[in-house]
């Protein structure tokens, strides 16, 4: 006991001295020793602002919190000295945690005017040390309608390995919702947490912010931290957006991501481009949970979610062309993860959408071009630019039976959900191709890729080396007809 109170003395004596050198020209009374036990009277903030116009809706409500910085336990109630302004709950109790209480204002009945009404909310606790504690309210009302505070988020979570890197800086975008202009000036109430600009202005366009942190002398744990975007005119100043740091000693996962660029190609009015694949995994210690998201509305990501320890996780990315026109679009898929250092990671996505083509162009080709006896020749009917939809045709295909002989037709890239593309040869060198749809998918308007192959295979052995055999289509039928054939023949050149 008599070591306890010599402590307690000591640090009495202590407090004394400091203050005795501050130099103060007021009075200051020494606590006593009883005080360093008592609650002490925490509050986020100490002045409010609201505005709104005289005949626009009501401002939004903000929030003031109260919590208990000291010892024992903090009974406190809250009162106000104004009749358009309410505090809910008016009463609460702490012993460190933060107690979130809603601040509202009714402005009905009250005129523009040019100095604001201001009021006063007192938190009460006969017990606490510093009690009583108070934060002062102005209410503006103005002829104009007044902005009002957007933000994208209300908090960011960064994480580090004790004496590493400084975690990736994360981006914030602020924005004015309401009307007039909105300025606004954006504060930190943490050493190791910066954002840049730190301020900004806006009519309704965003604006966006870095906030970074850095680690530099923290030891492992969890840290918070408090941006607070104001303007005294916004109806709904202060905006606050609270910062997590978490700092452990054993590696933090860190997201990897197969690729940080996609882009996709499509004509308007055309089918959807093919989905594209991203990998995604863990490239440090730890197990990596991430969510994706996308902003734009013709893009989806699937899974949309994952966890890995190192394995790579596939996600498909696909976009929906329908009901959009000829342009370029830009999205930004997002993925993010807490507890890593390097969250969020980006990915972006291009899709470029052209007009139709209108070539209307049908052709032949042959490959080989070349070969001796027994090569097997494959001769694709390719269209280009088609003005129509196709969903069936029909056409014939000639060639010299001395030098070919007939194998088979198959589908072609444009074909392959079809019914069947099939036909037979009707005559020596004559071969009828045709193809319907079925419950395949149409050939939209301005594609371009083959229709159907044929297989032939050269058996003129009679014939000289350099001989050149022509083969032809003519004769189209169904949605085909009214296309130009550019060429309507091919060439194949016999070698012995």
């Amino acid at each position: 006991m008599f070591f306890k109170n010599i402590t307690r003395l000591t640090l009495v004596f202590l407090l004394t001295l400091i203050i005795s050198q501050i130099g103060c020209k007021k009075s200051i009374t020494t606590p006593d020793v009883e005080d360093l036990t008592r609650p002490v009277i925490w509050l986020s903030v100490f002045e409010m602002s609201f505005s709104a116009c005289e005949a626009g809706g009501t401002c939004s409500p903000q929030s003031l919190k109260v919590k208990n910085s000291g010892i024992s336990t903090l009974n406190y109630t809250i009162s106000d000295d104004a009749d358009w302004l309410s505090i809910d709950p008016t009463s609460g109790s702490s012993t460190g945690q933060a107690i979130e209480h809603t601040v509202s204002v009714n402005k009905d009945g009250l005129a523009a005017q040019d100095e604001s009404y201001s009021a006063t909310i007192t938190v009460t606790c006969s017990e606490g040390y510093n009690n009583p504690q108070k934060v002062t309210v102005s209410l503006t009302i103005t002829k104009e309608p007044p902005p009002e505070i957007w933000v994208n988020t209300q908090e960011l979570e960064f994480s580090a390995q004790e004496g590493g890197s400084n975690p990736s800086f994360q981006n914030i975008k602020i924005k004015n919702k309401g009307q007039s202009t909105l300025n606004y000036n954006i504060t930190k109430d943490a050493s190791w947490l910066t954002v840049n600009p730190e301020s900004g202005s806006s009519q309704g366009n965003e604006k966006t912010h870095k906030v970074s942190v850095d680690i530099s002398g923290l030891s492992e744990g969890t840290y918070s931290g408090t941006l607070t975007i104001a303007d005294s005119k916004a109806t709904n100043s202060p905006q606050l957006l609270n910062v997590t740091l978490t700092i452990t000693k054993e590696p933090s996962p860190i997201i990897w991501v197969s690729s940080k660029n996609l882009t996709f190609e499509a004509i308007e009015g055309g089918q959807n481009p093919s989905s594209q694949i991203i990998r995604i995994k863990n490239n440090g210690g730890g197990t990596l949970d991430y969510d994706i998201s996308g902003d734009a509305s013709w893009m989806t990501v699937s899974p949309n979610g994952g966890n890995s320890q190192g394995e790579e996780i596939s996600h498909t990315v696909s976009v929906n062309i329908g009901g959009l026109s000829v342009g370029a679009y830009y999205g930004t898929i997002t993925i993010a993860a807490p507890n890593t250092t390097n969250s969020p990671q980006l990915v972006n996505v291009t899709l470029e959408l052209s007009s139709v083509s209108t070539d209307n162009k049908i052709e032949i080709s042959c490959s080989p071009g070349s070969g001796p006896t027994d090569t097997i020749v494959s001769i694709p009917i390719s269209i280009k630019g088609n003005l129509k939809e196709i969903k069936v045709f029909g056409s014939k295909l000639t060639f010299d039976a001395a030098m070919f002989q007939f194998q088979s037709i198959s589908k072609g890239t444009l074909t392959g959900t079809w019914a069947a593309v099939n036909g037979n040869e009707i005559s020596s060198g004559t071969v009828m191709i045709g193809g319907f749809l079925g419950s395949g998918t149409p050939i939209p308007i301005g594609s371009e890729g083959s229709i159907a192959v044929i297989t032939l295979k050269v058996t003129g052995s009679g014939y000289s080396d350099g001989h050149q055999s022509q083969i032809s289509i003519q004769n189209y039928a169904d949605d085909i007809v009214g296309m130009t054939p550019e060429p309507s023949s091919t060439i194949f050149t016999y070698k012995k």
